[in-house]
């Protein structure tokens, strides 16, 4: 019995030793990444000066042309949108860019799906605020998403699991910048052939929308940040256009906090108009630049 207890704890010390060097190596990897998610994401969270932040979901990051934002308004810009995540991650992000200096303005293109209903657990959202998670209000975020996460977090292995090879590869493999300035257009299928996309009548959509707090919460944190900065909530355009009842809270906050709101999701130019969309939900490059463009000229008129 006592050699198997020697053998368990001898286990458990090596465990424990694995993981407090993963916990010098791995940030160290994240911190020095040459390219791919893990050097944009590094880029976002400790080095952007940029007068203009877009954030957002996949949406703001294959909407905004950064550049030709740059370009018109004399300012310069960055997009910080990140595929499938909302309000949750982008404050998180934001807590540590301002950490540094005030941007003078922040563009946050809004998504139902991550920014306002209910769905898919909130943990989901933490992936990529956990190599950051001490620094300063990180630790609080996973605590109100999931109060056992800072219990797991004590943890290297579970803060960096799943992307192991990930990280190696960003920091091995020195490579492009990802987008241009943050912003990654896409472009339409090198057939010429656009998608059909699937038509939603308007009996498919729900009759009352069941609101997330918390999300609402981080993005009612977002709009707080007009005191100090410029901050515009904007809808991008969507293929299938989206029912306007959903963002009664957003309008409600905006109001509240004295905070620009433009929803181009119903502008006729782009409801149904495959020359712009990639697929349903996302612009390809041509309706990128237009839609930038619209939103240029919104911003300076105002």
């Amino acid at each position: 019995m006592k050699r198997f207890l020697l053998k368990v704890l001898i286990f458990f010390a090596i465990i424990f030793a694995l993981d407090r060097i993963g916990g010098v190596v791995f940030p160290f990897l994240v911190e020095h990444a040459k390219s791919g998610h893990n050097a944009r994401s590094n880029y976002i969270c400790n080095q952007t000066n940029e007068d203009i932040l877009v954030f957002g979901s996949s949406r703001a990051r294959h909407h905004y042309n950064a550049q030709m934002i740059e370009d018109s308004m004399g300012l310069s810009c960055y997009n910080c949108g990140q595929n499938g995540n909302g309000a949750i991650l982008n404050y998180g992000r934001l807590l540590m860019a301002t950490e540094r200096y005030i941007p003078k303005m922040i563009i946050y293109d809004l998504s139902p799906t991550f920014d306002l209903l209910q769905g898919d657990a909130n943990q989901k959202y933490l992936g990529w605020l956990k190599p950051y998670y001490d620094r300063n209000g990180i630790s609080q975020i996973f605590n109100s998403v999931d109060s056992t996460e800072n219990i797991k977090m004590q943890s290297y292995f579970y803060r960096y699991n799943s992307r192991f090879v990930e990280i190696a590869s960003d920091y091995i493999h020195p490579g492009q910048p990802l987008g241009i300035k943050g912003f990654t257009p896409l472009h339409a299928d090198k057939s010429g052939r656009l998608g059909q996309f699937k038509k939603v009548s308007s009996e498919d959509k729900p009759k009352e929308y069941k609101y997330d707090s918390l999300k609402l919460q981080y993005l009612d944190k977002i709009a707080k940040l007009n005191s100090k900065t410029k901050v515009v909530f904007v809808i991008s355009p969507s293929w299938y256009g989206m029912d306007s009842l959903q963002f009664v809270p957003i309008k409600t906050m905006c109001k509240k906090n004295n905070i620009d709101f433009y929803d181009f999701s119903n502008l006729p130019k782009y409801v149904h108009n495959y020359e712009y969309f990639k697929d349903g939900t996302h612009l390809n490059a041509k309706g990128a630049d237009e839609f930038t463009k619209d939103l240029i000229k919104v911003l300076k008129r105002d």
